[in-house]
This record gives structure tokens, C-alpha cells and sequence, in this order.
């Protein structure tokens, strides 16, 4: 046997331990983590993303989960979300190759270098890899109700959809990747034999000078690495090929590799200019793997052409974009309210919200107005000298989950009710998903009535109501909405960008089959003659903390102050009518999809609306200031008291909640030390809704003062158990859904329902 040979045969021959630790998948391991910090976050990200520690009350778990393709949980769900998956791999190999694969010099000398290196690098994919299929397994069985035969199907597509992307990526880099021999046209034999001499001239050097002066520092010592799936080989020495050469083999799989991510790359904003196709909304879970992807391909293509310069070259980008993004329009990533009029910018500033604070002419022509109304309202509900319950909806924000059971309540109040309770409702305001469920309903209603159909089909309309909204959201995200936009759309005389508002509003309309082209003044005179509860959305302003009210009717009693009454009290003129503010821009033609959307508009998830305003104004979610539109309401209810209190023969309150009013006290102080470093930041998040309840509890404690009628407030709860919430997210679950429906059964919503049938029916 070669001395050569015999080397070899010592080093594998070593102590399992010592053989273990010079293992190359190993080796990776340990650079990774001790290097490659960058990535290692995006993996920990995912992992806390499918266990649920991270996002499960906004319901992100169920995306990766649970991934839905066309409106349904399917074996080609899963294949996309396998290829997705692939997509990431493949990023985390490239980059790591880029990083680390210098300071392996025998990968040049191996057939297939890159793919040799992708096998090593597995460790950290396929421990996630078992992890994920474990969670789906579990989440699939307990939250989907999905049988175990199927569940395996789910399984193996997902490995369909990572081999298909393999398959892709091994022929690429099969055809254009080199080794050392094909480069410098030499046979591996003679390398070994230039070894062997090598090896002897370095056993006569070792006597006079120390052999470590002759390693390169930068070469981490590795005895064997996998040459495939199933099988371990021993690495070759070095020494003994041409410095230069070995690196003009890895510059060479650089530049191919990063070939590969700029192809990958283009592929995604191309795939975007095409984003509005139904078929071309992967998953969200698909969605968000492309969009780490994308980062981590980014990162790694500038990292292959600028190395050490990379973190300084990234940061000069971000502070550039930021300053083109407030100088260049091209770089202005903004969203409009569609359909309003945005060429004559009104002035924002105090003195012109006063001035429509204190306008006494559209004051008497708001409550003219509001008069006739009412009295269309009682007309309608009086019979045989019983005068009518005025009901007031109030509806909560909470995602999808308020959505669904606020259509599912509405329909049961009025299947009980005979359609007593939507005709006795004068008023339906409140926040985000909650209100989108009240506008569909009611929308779905005048659909009835215009067809003189008296009956409407409660599954039908809580299927569309339930059907994911997240998914374009989250592949607009992906793609191009947070980088470029690039198609635009015509509405009326106006043009607006193609974003994920839009693709919200264009889903909504598709899950629903309603609200096409719907605009504010198409329900002017439906709401005037009351055929139809009349709408007030209440978005925040990001600006200052006001609420814009927004309604097809005149609605300025609302916003009135009295110009005495202000000069003693200071008010600081909290609410802004929508129609006074923007009565140049053609406020009644906005379009109700934007207005619902306005109304909803959760932080990141949906982007902020913009208003012609100078200087600009942002809208933000109604949650914000009033997330069960309570305020909205008794406001409502003080400028007409004196009405009511003659024509009606009560006021009812019904209160929609996505959550129980009163919840379990937690120990705050027996959180770990990172809980409690972050304790006084989300302590602000988790309580803003409870401190609105206990404002709102002032205000109802304060009516007996201002109003002499009868007042009923009736709640209505969805009971969620810590650990098992339904999530707050655009995407439910079939066990959501279920949760929900059941929720007519609990105790207290029981007594909620007797008490509304002894007011109506009674």
C-alpha cells in the first residue's frame, strides 16, 4: 500500500470521537454556528413559526400547516409548499457554499463540488425537515379533522414538491459546475501521484522547519465527508494542488451559483407582474419561504461579488433607499383609497378642522337628514301602536374569526327573529374584520330584499365569509409589494398601483360574489329611507389620533362642537367627518370594498391608506381608537335622545365580541428574564383593548345622566380558552370554524338570544 494510502488508512482508523468531530457535516455545523448567524435566524424564525411560539395568535402556525391553494387544503397545496421549501434550501446551501466553501479546499478536487457540499449541509434542513412533517402531522389531525390516510398523502407531496425543485437544481448545476480536473485538464491520477512525492518531501521538510507554517490558516481540517446519500469517503489532501487553481474552481461555482440566484430572483418579480392570476396565489406559508428566499438570495448574490464590503454595501443601500423613497415618487410606496379624487390636495391642519367642526349649515342638513331617517326607520317597524326597539350593532375587530361570527350571529339573530332583528337595526358600526362580516351581511340582505326573496342562505354566505383572505396578501408581499410596484389599474378617471390593497380588496370580492364596483353614494338612498342599516366605519388617523367617520349619509352632528361650548372647554376635536373634509374630492365615489378596507386596516398586514391631504394623512384600523364602535354609538344616540326617547320603545346595544370581556389574571411576574425585559412593551399591546372596555364602561355608566329611556346592552362573546384561541388572522382553520359556530351554545351567549327574543317578540 502508498505511503499516501496508508495515511488515509491511520486517519479513519482514529477514535470514533475524534472521527465523528472531523465528520465534514459536522464541520459545517459547528461554522454555522459559529459564523453563519444570519441564516441560523431565518431557521429559528421557521421554528417558531410551526411550533406556534411565535405568531400562534395571529394564526401563522396554520399557514405553513394547514397551506391552502385555491381555496382548499389539497395534495398541490402541499407540492407547492414542498417546492417553496426546496427554494429555501437551495438558498441556505448556496449562501453557505459562498460563505464557507474556501475553507474546505478538497471540495475542488471532487466530482460535483456544489451538489458534494449540498449532501454535508443537510444537518440543519432535515432537522427542521422532521420537525415540520411532526407538526403538520399533529396540526392536520387535531385542528383540520384530516384523516391519517390523507394526512400521509399531504406528506408525500410535500417531498414530491422538494424533489421536483432538487431535480431542477441538480441539472443546473450538474452541467455548469467544475471541479479542479476539468479546469486545469489534468487526470486525477496524476494528482495522486503528485501527492505521494508531496507527501515524501514533506516528511524530509518537517525536520528542519514546523509543517504548520506550510497549512493555509484558512483550511478546516476534514478526515471524511458523504460522497452521496448512503455512503462516507475519506477527503483528499491538498497540499499538494495549485493555490490558484483551487480558487479559480470556487470562484467559478460562485459565479454560477449566484447566476442561479439572480435567475431565481427575476423569476419571482416576473411572477409578480402575473400576481393577480387566481393560480398564482401559493399558499401563505409558500409565500413567506419565497420571500426569506429572496432576502437570503439577495444577501448572499451581494456577499459572492463584494465579500467583506457586503454589510457596509447594505447599509449605504438602506439609507439611499430611504432617501429616494421620500425624494422620487418612483420610490413612494403609497396606497389610495379607490375612487377618491386625489388631484386637489384639501389643506389638513387645525383651523380647517375646525371650521368643519363648527359648521352650522351642514349641522342643521346632517340632523334634517338623520330626522327623516329615523322616522322612515319607525314607520317601518311600528305595528298596531307597539313602537319599535331601536337596535344599535356594535361588531369587534379580530381578523376573519370576527368576520365569520358576525355573519353567523346576525343570521341566527334574524332565523329566531324572523328577520325582526335586521329590520329593527338602525345602526351598525365598529372595527376591522368585525365590520366586514356587518357589511357583507347586510350587503347580502338588500340582495334579498331587491329580490323580494325572504329567505337567505345562512351556509352559503358563512362559507364565502370563511374562505382564506391571506393568501395573495402574503404572496404580493413575496414577490413585489415590498420592493417595487409595477402594474397599475384604471377606476374611473383615476389610475392607482397594483398592491397587497388591492389584492385584499379584489379576494374580498371574489370570496364574497359581492360589492362589485360598489361605491358610497349607491347606498345613499337605502340608507336615508332606511331599507338598510345605516354604515359608519371609523378608521384612526395615523397622524394624530383622530377618527375619520365615514358614511354615505351626512353625519356632520357627529363632529359638531359649538363654538361657546369649545372656547370653554378646549376640545381637541377628536372626530373628523369623511364627506365634509374631502367634499371637493368626490368623497361618494369611493369604492365600499376601500371603505371596509380603510375600516381594517391592521399594521403591516394591510398598508396604510393615504388621503389627498397636504400635509399627507395616514389611515390606520378603527381598533385603534374604538375597536366595538361603542363611542360611534351613544354619540349617535345623545344627539337624538330626545327622538328616541318619544319614538321607540327602547334602545338595545348589541354588543359582537371576538373574545370575552373579562379574562383570567396573569402573574406577570413569574415570566422568565426575557418576558420580563419585555414586559412593559407588550403589557401596552396586550391591555389597549382592555382599557378601551373599562373607557367604555365610564361612558355606559354615564348614560342615566343624558338619557331617560329604556337601554339594554346585550353582548355577545366568542369564549376563547388560553392555549386554544382562535387566531386573529385573515385564515381559519376548520376547527376554527367550528369553534365559532358552536359559540350560540355558551351559557352566556344563551341568555344574550332570550333576551333578545323577549324584546323583539314579546
Amino acid at each position: 500500500m502508498s505511503e499516501f494510502g496508508s495515511v488515509s488508512k491511520r486517519r479513519i482508523k482514529s477514535k470514533p470521537i475524534t472521527r465523528f468531530y472531523y465528520f465534514f457535516p459536522f464541520q459545517l455545523l459547528l461554522l454555522h454556528f459559529k459564523r453563519n448567524h444570519v441564516l441560523l435566524f431565518f431557521w429559528v424564525l421557521l421554528s417558531l413559526y410551526i411550533t406556534g411560539s411565535l405568531g400562534d395568535s395571529f394564526g401563522v402556525d396554520s399557514l405553513f400547516l394547514a397551506p391552502t391553494y385555491m381555496g382548499e387544503i389539497s395534495y398541490l397545496s402541499f407540492i407547492i409548499m414542498g417546492f417553496s421549501f426546496g427554494g429555501f434550501i437551495m438558498s441556505f446551501h448556496i449562501y453557505s457554499y459562498i460563505l464557507f466553501a474556501q475553507e474546505f479546499k478538497f471540495l475542488a478536487t471532487l466530482s460535483r463540488p456544489f451538489l458534494k457540499f449540498c449532501i454535508n449541509n443537510m444537518i440543519i434542513p432535515l432537522l427542521f425537515l422532521i420537525l415540520f412533517i411532526y407538526q403538520i402531522q399533529s396540526f392536520l389531525s387535531t385542528e383540520e379533522l384530516v384523516d391519517f390516510v390523507s394526512i400521509a398523502g399531504y406528506v408525500l407531496s410535500l417531498f414530491a414538491g422538494l424533489i421536483i425543485f432538487y431535480l431542477l437544481s441538480i441539472f443546473y448545476f450538474v452541467k455548469f459546475n467544475k471541479n479542479v480536473y476539468v479546469i486545469s485538464g489534468k487526470t486525477e491520477n496524476y494528482y495522486d501521484d503528485l501527492g505521494k512525492s508531496s507527501l515524501k518531501q514533506s516528511n524530509f521538510i518537517k525536520k528542519k522547519k514546523n509543517a504548520k507554517n506550510y497549512l493555509d490558516k484558512r483550511t478546516w481540517h476534514v478526515e471524511t465527508y458523504m460522497s452521496g446519500l448512503f455512503s462516507i469517503s475519506l477527503a483528499r489532501s491538498t497540499k499538494h494542488y495549485e493555490k490558484q487553481l483551487l480558487e479559480k474552481v470556487f470562484s467559478q461555482n460562485h459565479i454560477n451559483a449566484s447566476l442561479f440566484e439572480l435567475a431565481l430572483i427575476v423569476s419571482f418579480i416576473v411572477i409578480g407582474l402575473f400576481r393577480e392570476n387566481d393560480w398564482l396565489n401559493i399558499p401563505a406559508g409558500a409565500s413567506i419561504f419565497l420571500l426569506f428566499t429572496l432576502l437570503v438570495m439577495v444577501f448572499s448574490v451581494v456577499y459572492s461579488w463584494f465579500k467583506g464590503w457586503t454589510l457596509t454595501l447594505l447599509i449605504v443601500g438602506i439609507f439611499a433607499f430611504n432617501y429616494m423613497s421620500t425624494h422620487f415618487h418612483w420610490f413612494q410606496f403609497r396606497n389610495y383609497a379607490y375612487g377618491l379624487n386625489y388631484s386637489n390636495p384639501v389643506d389638513y391642519d387645525f383651523e380647517k378642522i375646525k371650521t368643519i367642526s363648527f359648521d352650522k349649515e351642514r349641522l342643521k342638513s346632517s340632523n334634517k337628514s338623520a330626522l327623516y331617517s329615523l322616522e322612515s326607520w319607525k314607520n317601518k317597524n311600528y305595528e298596531n301602536g307597539k313602537l319599535p326597539k331601536l337596535i344599535l350593532v356594535n361588531t369587534s375587530g379580530g381578523g376573519l374569526r370576527a368576520a365569520l361570527w358576525t355573519v353567523h350571529l346576525l343570521h341566527h339573530l334574524d332565523s329566531v327573529t324572523k328577520n325582526e332583528f335586521f329590520n329593527h337595526t338602525y345602526l351598525m358600526t365598529g372595527a376591522s374584520g368585525g365590520m366586514i362580516g356587518a357589511a357583507y351581511y347586510r350587503e347580502m340582505m338588500l340582495n334579498n330584499i331587491l329580490n323580494n326573496d325572504s329567505i337567505l342562505e345562512g351556509n352559503r354566505i358563512k362559507n364565502a365569509m370563511g374562505t382564506d383572505l391571506l393568501n395573495p396578501l402574503a404572496f404580493s408581499i413575496a414577490t413585489t409589494d415590498m420592493f417595487m410596484r409595477f402594474k397599475k389599474f384604471q377606476d374611473g378617471h383615476y389610475e392607482y398601483t397594483k398592491d397587497r390593497g388591492w389584492f385584499f380588496e379584489s379576494q374580498l370580492v371574489s370570496n364574497l360574489n359581492a360589492f362589485y364596483d360598489k361605491r358610497l353614494n349607491d347606498y345613499d338612498s337605502l340608507e336615508y329611507n332606511a331599507i338598510i342599516p345605516t354604515i359608519i366605519f371609523s378608521p384612526s388617523l395615523v397622524n394624530d389620533g383622530r377618527r375619520m367617520l365615514i358614511s354615505s349619509q351626512p353625519i356632520s352632528f357627529l363632529t359638531y362642537e359649538d363654538s361657546l361650548k369649545y372656547s370653554n372647554t378646549n376640545s381637541s376635536l377628536e372626530n373628523i367627518e369623511y364627506s365634509a373634509l374631502f367634499s371637493n374630492n368626490s368623497p361618494m365615489n369611493l369604492k365600499m370594498t376601500s371603505a371596509i378596507r380603510m375600516n381594517a386596516t391592521f399594521p403591516y398586514i394591510l398598508p396604510m391608506v393615504v388621503m389627498p391631504t397636504s400635509p399627507k394623512i395616514e389611515i390606520m384600523d378603527a381598533g385603534i381608537r374604538d375597536n366595538y364602535g361603542l363611542s360611534t354609538s351613544l354619540k349617535y344616540l345623545q344627539k337624538f335622545r330626545f327622538w328616541i326617547q318619544n319614538n321607540t320603545s327602547g334602545v338595545v346595544v348589541v354588543q359582537i365580541r371576538d373574545k370575552q370581556k373579562v379574562d383570567e389574571i396573569k402573574d406577570k411576574q413569574s415570566g422568565s428574564l426575557i418576558s420580563k425585559l419585555f414586559t412593559p412593551l407588550t403589557n401596552v399591546y396586550s391591555n389597549f383593548l382592555k382599557i378601551q372596555d373599562y373607557n367604555h364602561d365610564n361612558l355606559l355608566q354615564s348614560i342615566d345622566e343624558w338619557y331617560d329611556g329604556s337601554f339594554e346592552m346585550i353582548n355577545f362573546n366568542i369564549e376563547q380558552v388560553e392555549n386554544e384561541e382562535i387566531s386573529m388572522s385573515w385564515h381559519l382553520t376548520s376547527k376554527d370554524k367550528t369553534k365559532i359556530y358552536e359559540q350560540l351554545s355558551n351559557e352566556e351567549n344563551k341568555k344574550s338570544l332570550e333576551k333578545i327574543n323577549q324584546l323583539l317578540l314579546h
